[in-house]
């Protein structure tokens, strides 16, 4: 069948998939198409196609028995891998369980369960779905009828907003099936009614009808039955309904018979005609049963008869549950006792190995559900772990940005600061040589330029040859070479090093005469070399100040200067027995203003005890 010209390889592929599954070619010819459909994908260069392709070709191989099979398998989980798709390795779980279904029933199972895994991981719940029907099919097909509810009612929640029909059908038929096994026959025919309901297949619905027909027989409600039935067996059907018209006609015959109508036997022997005709052996099995017990009690020959071609069936069909029940009707037809126990042997032993059988498959079910859930948990945890995990990296990358700007922000604004302090400190610098010259220059012109000049006055005026004019002069002289020497002192520069506490002493010693006594008190208990030099700086210019104004105006005889100090703070404190400041006056009279800013500027404190007559008594204090 060709391709219309100028298709792409999408239309071709869906072309020939499309055939593949077309139900009017033979099923050779499905497999051609097949065939031809998995060519396409392999020359498109597409994994998509190819995917398509090879899932159609192996589909169809496994319905033909094909020995292929397997390699092409292998070929379709290498693709599936290699594109990573969890739908496509769902695809491949799911073909490799159709593989095994009529070898390994667990190993069909487990495939089937992660196929329905991967599905799910991909949000394709319809697929999903399909995998949880086959699961169902192979749980009813052990009789692990409790496990096939709770599945189907798991692939019901897959498919039920599917639209595909005839899966739904199929879900609601299962959750019938399993229930009436159940004995809820009320949850039975709910179910039925369902798939009934929804189902626009006519012999669909008829199939479901006869389901329904087989509750009311297990309920012994007959009549019921019967209604239902006949109407399923006289309705006109076309040729291809025969299978179905024939399995309708053995139940209304074994209604009859059940509820004591003799025309059971008749419509149970047209049925047995009918499925001979056909070659129906599954269908030939059901009505043979059905016949042997009808006769058991008419005639045990016939019965008999009837038995051993049912038993004959069982074992060519395999069929465990039909083999007991053809075993049962033969050892109650039995020559004798020796062959009746042989037969009730052979019962007990059958009967023992179908409940171990099923027991083990349950189990294994159980196994792989429980497994299965455990899986889905961890992956749930791992997911949860995972989207943890990158939420915590994305707040920690998120965190670490915001640091990186803060720090570069913070280097920014230190830089700036650092500029506006230079600048600050280099205007200070300027500021504190401007005021040192200017205080120099004060100095120099209130101190000692009227003393210098009346030195020259006095030595242009007066007799220097007489002793007394003589000295006079000197005495004046030497004067101002003192006032000289203390100005050069208090500007000269400070080392700040570790020679510092010595420096420090010396400063303060030299305001000690005869007629002033100057004491330092600890001085060494302060370890200086931790100590910054801005502040060692203001220490010494403080404590300078404050003996400069001692000198000038306090007329004290005794100066103390006492040091403490701790992990966090150094204190000095400084007291005198001058005569004081009048109570009431600013400390920033007396040249005392500097002590002050020079303090504030290291965070320090300064406090006054300001007593009247008492001299002067203040301590300063400063972080380390």
């Amino acid at each position: 069948m060709p391709v219309k010209k100028g298709s792409t390889a999408t239309d071709s592929l869906e072309h020939y998939i499309k055939l593949s599954y077309d139900s009017k070619f033979s099923q050779e010819r499905q497999r051609v198409f097949s065939n031809k459909a998995y060519k396409i994908g392999m020359e498109s260069g597409n994994d998509s196609l190819l995917y398509k392709g090879l899932y159609t070709k192996i589909e169809h191989d496994l319905a033909y028995n094909s020995d292929s099979s397997r390699y092409y398998l292998s070929k379709l989980k290498k693709l599936a891998l290699n594109t990573k798709k969890q739908a496509a390795l769902g695809g491949y779980y799911y073909l490799y369980a159709s593989y095994f279904s009529p070898i390994n029933i667990d190993s069909s199972f487990s495939y089937y369960d992660r196929s329905k895994t991967e599905y799910l991981k991909a949000n394709d719940s319809m697929r999903a779905g399909y995998s949880l029907l086959m699961m169902t099919d192979l749980q009813r097909i052990s009789s692990d009828y409790y496990g096939a509810e709770t599945t189907a009612t798991a692939a019901l929640a897959c498919l039920k907003n599917s639209g595909e029909e005839s899966y739904l059908v199929a879900v609601y038929n299962y959750l019938g099936m399993s229930y009436k096994q159940l004995f809820n026959y009320e949850n039975a025919l709910k179910y039925y009614s369902k798939a009934y309901e929804i189902t626009k297949d006519s012999l669909s619905k008829d199939a479901v009808m006869n389901n329904i027909a087989l509750i009311y027989m297990d309920q012994k409600e007959y009549a019921k039955a019967i209604k239902i039935l006949r109407r399923l067996v006289f309705k006109k059907r076309s040729d291809t309904d025969i299978e179905f018209k024939a399995k309708a006609m053995d139940n209304l015959g074994y209604s009859y018979f059940l509820s004591g109508d003799k025309r059971g036997h008749e419509y149970m022997l047209q049925s047995l005609r009918l499925k001979d005709s056909i070659k129906d052996e599954f269908g030939l099995l059901a009505s043979c049963l059905h016949l042997s017990e009808y006769y058991l009690n008419q005639n045990p020959k016939t019965a008999r008869n009837y038995a051993e071609r049912a038993y004959s069936l069982s074992n060519k069909l395999k069929n465990t549950d039909d083999k007991l029940d053809a075993i049962k009707f033969l050892s109650k037809t039995a020559a004798s006792k020796q062959e009746s126990d042989r037969l009730f042997s052979e019962y007990t032993k059958l009967n023992d190995s179908i409940r171990v059988v099923r027991q083990k498959a349950k189990n294994q079910f159980a196994k792989v559900r429980y497994d299965s859930k455990q899986a889905e948990e961890d992956l749930l945890k791992y997911q949860a772990e995972n989207a943890e995990n990158k939420l915590k990296a994305e707040k920690a990358k998120r965190r670490n940005e915001l640091l990186l700007l803060t720090i570069s922000f913070l280097v920014l604004v230190g830089m700036l600061f650092y500029r506006l302090l230079k600048s600050r400190h280099e205007k200070e610098k300027f500021q504190e040589a401007y005021n040192t010259e200017t205080r120099i220059a004060k100095k120099v012109h209130d101190e000692l330029a009227n003393d210098v000049y009346n030195a020259m006055t006095f030595a242009s005026t007066q007799n220097l040859e007489r002793p007394e004019k003589k000295e006079a002069l000197i005495h004046s002289l030497d004067s101002v070479y003192l006032r000289t020497r203390d100005i050069s002192r208090e500007n000269s520069p400070i080392e700040l090093g570790e020679n510092f506490p010595n420096q420090l002493k010396i400063m303060l010693s030299e305001y000690q005469n005869q007629s002033l006594n100057v004491l330092i008190k600890d001085i060494d208990s302060v370890d200086w070399m931790k100590i910054d030099e801005n502040k060692k700086l203001v220490t010494y210019r403080v404590l300078q100040e404050l003996m400069v104004n001692m000198k000038k105006h306090s007329q004290a005889t005794l100066a103390v200067i006492d040091f403490s100090s701790t992990d966090k703070k150094i204190q000095i404190q400084y007291s005198d027995n001058g005569i004081g400041m009048p109570f009431g006056k600013t400390i920033l009279k007396n040249g005392l203003q500097n002590v002050e800013n020079r303090i504030k500027s290291i965070r320090g404190t300064l406090i006054f005890d300001i007593q009247t007559n008492r001299g002067v008594k203040l301590s300063f204090g400063y972080p380390v």
